[in-house]
């Protein structure tokens, strides 16, 4: 199979930039309470975990859910500290109670 050395482009969906502005604007100023919860685990100083439970994400599949959460934070915390990002999972609130976040 063949190597690509190649910047990959990606086709975004229409309601990506919605979704983007939204996280963006909870990253930057965050609700008491309501959604998109966002949860920032940092279990060292090298790695940033991040899960945005929304019901936003009920209709798209977990890897566009990652792309918007990882260029939200980027654009509110800076390309430093997004590339300690290891895990960027987006949840419907079902999908997190199974996974037991709370």
């Amino acid at each position: 199979m063949p190597v690509r050395d190649d910047k990959l482009t990606r086709k975004e969906l229409p309601e990506e930039s919605k979704l983007r502005a939204e996280l963006i604007a909870e990253l930057k100023n965050p609700k008491d309470s309501g959604e998109p919860e966002i949860i920032i685990e940092r279990p060292n100083p090298f790695t940033t975990h991040l899960y945005a439970i929304w019901a936003e994400w009920n209709d798209l599949s977990q890897s566009v859910r990652s792309r918007i959460i990882l260029d939200s934070f980027e654009d509110a915390y800076g390309k430093e500290e997004a590339v300690k990002v290891t895990v960027a999972m987006g949840l419907t609130r079902a999908e997190a109670d199974r996974l037991g976040l709370q």
